[in-house]
């Protein structure tokens, strides 16, 4: 009897460990906060237009930036200038945007929970 209610006590916790996971479960992410960055030029006659080929890369301290190590996250502007970084932690990040011929540009931003941060960069 007592081998019984062991056996029994076991099936019972594989059971209960293989539940099946409810379809309509809500899942809720931990990293809510959005980035959107659009970078820009003048053109000759002082007009602001989108820049394209800008790569962007968020830093989670100055030094790293200084020193080009640790790249939290990169990515490269659509053709109107454009990108987004989504799910991103509540962090403060040090940006370093870079373009072949007119150089970088480097801008700090706060990306709090629950939130869309909004950068622009001129160059």
């Amino acid at each position: 009897m007592k081998i019984f209610f062991h056996f029994l006590i076991a099936v019972l916790i594989v059971i209960s460990s293989c539940k099946e996971e409810n379809k309509n479960d809500v899942v809720t992410p931990i990293h809510t906060a959005s980035l959107q960055i659009i970078v820009f030029k003048n053109d000759t006659n002082n007009i602001l237009k989108p820049l394209t080929d800008v790569s962007i890369f968020l830093y989670l301290t100055d030094n790293d930036r200084t020193n080009n190590e640790n790249i939290k996250y990169m990515g490269t502007v659509n053709d109107s200038g454009k990108i987004s970084f989504n799910k991103l932690p509540n962090e403060y990040y040090y940006l370093l945007a870079s373009h072949s011929t007119y150089g970088t540009k480097k801008l700090e931003t706060a990306t709090p929970n629950n939130s869309i941060s909004y950068e622009e960069i001129d160059f």
